[in-house]
């Protein structure tokens, strides 16, 4: 076992990391150095304000997140029961998001992200916001991103109408997940995949998230999920980690996967993908297991991270990353990279 620049600096972690397991985690270094050069991002989009001694980004925000149904959620799976709705501004009807983008515009926010809570069936209610959705990125010139559920053709259609900049998706690749936490006994893998590949043929930028853990702390379909969102070309694929904190009781009783673990799924998804951006996003557990996370993360090739741990940016900035702050959300790190999406043009 060694440190990782332990004493070399009050700000880099003291971080004990098994020699095999770093040569390992390096393979998708590697590869994300051969596609993707030097820079690393990291993201501080303005739903909170984050700051540790290596990152803070100054002044207003400038993405932030909106929920069409408020902090309600119909389906309230285990694994959130809604939390996660909480800091986004509610905005419920279509007039009302209109008068929350115009305010937001007004004082310099520059995109934002419209979701909220599913549905019985998986879905989240967009029908009556497309319009206005249209509005907003048409009039207002804000950048729009949705995070829905399972899609069917005719909502395919609203988001392709409403010229979205992209759509985030959770992608579940175990019918016991989706039956048990997600409390859709209903619905199959097969569903999301199908999901992946209505927006994927519609044209839309989709940036699939797939949430580590999320079988009650155990790795369980993640890898099924990768190979699926591997299988339509996603502009970017966000990972994040089960908080169990925010879930129902029982699941607050029960831990994460450890950090080591998290990782490897990190790492199997660079070598699944090697040309995707791939981000570590803005859920996970805190403290010391966020911090090796985050650090395994960064040696297993990802492209950025939201919410960097403190140390973590003054330690790609050590083993020669170039690190780029962001006030953006991670999902849309493909203007960085490519520039804006293709429908706009």
């Amino acid at each position: 076992m060694r440190l990782i620049n332990g004493a070399e600096s009050p700000v880099l972690p003291d971080i004990k990391i098994d020699p095999s397991f770093e040569r390992e985690l390096k393979k998708g270094l590697d590869l994300r150095l051969k596609h993707f050069g030097r820079e690393v991002f990291f993201h501080s989009p303005g739903f909170k304000h984050y700051e540790v001694d290596d990152f803070s980004i100054k002044g207003p925000p400038k993405f932030v997140d909106i929920s069409v149904t408020g902090r309600h959620c119909e389906l309230m799976c285990d694994h959130c029961a809604s939390k996660i709705l909480w800091h986004m501004i509610p905005a419920t009807t279509p007039e009302e998001l209109w008068k929350v983008c115009s305010d937001l515009k007004n004082r310099g926010v520059d995109g934002i992200l419209i979701s909220g809570g599913s549905d019985r069936d998986g879905f989240v209610p967009l029908w009556d916001f497309f319009d206005t959705m249209r509005a907003v990125k048409e009039e207002l010139g804000l950048l729009v991103t949705c995070h829905v559920g399972l899609v069917d053709d005719k909502f395919v259609q609203g988001l392709s109408d409403a010229k979205v900049d992209a759509v985030l998706l959770d992608i579940i690749g175990d019918n016991d997940t989706i039956r048990e936490v997600y409390k859709l006994p209903q619905r199959k893998v097969e569903d999301y995949e199908r999901s992946l590949e209505l927006l994927k043929s519609a044209g839309l930028r989709i940036v699939p998230h797939v949430i580590i853990g999320l079988h009650y702390g155990r790795i369980k379909g993640e890898v099924k999920a990768l190979e699926m969102i591997a299988r339509n070309d996603p502009s970017a694929l966000v990972l994040v980690v089960v908080m169990p904190y925010y879930g129902k009781a029982k699941f607050q009783l029960l831990p994460p996967p450890s950090a080591e673990e998290s990782a490897k799924v990190v790492l199997e998804s660079r070598l699944m993908m090697p040309t995707t951006p791939i981000m570590i996003g803005c859920a996970r557990p805190a403290g010391e297991e966020r911090t090796r996370f985050d650090i395994y993360s960064v040696l297993a090739g990802v492209n950025g991270i939201a919410f960097p741990a403190e140390g973590v940016v003054t330690y790609s900035r050590e083993i020669g990353l170039e690190p780029v702050l962001s006030p953006s959300c991670c999902s849309t790190v493909f203007y960085a990279l490519e520039g804006p999406a293709a429908s706009d043009s």
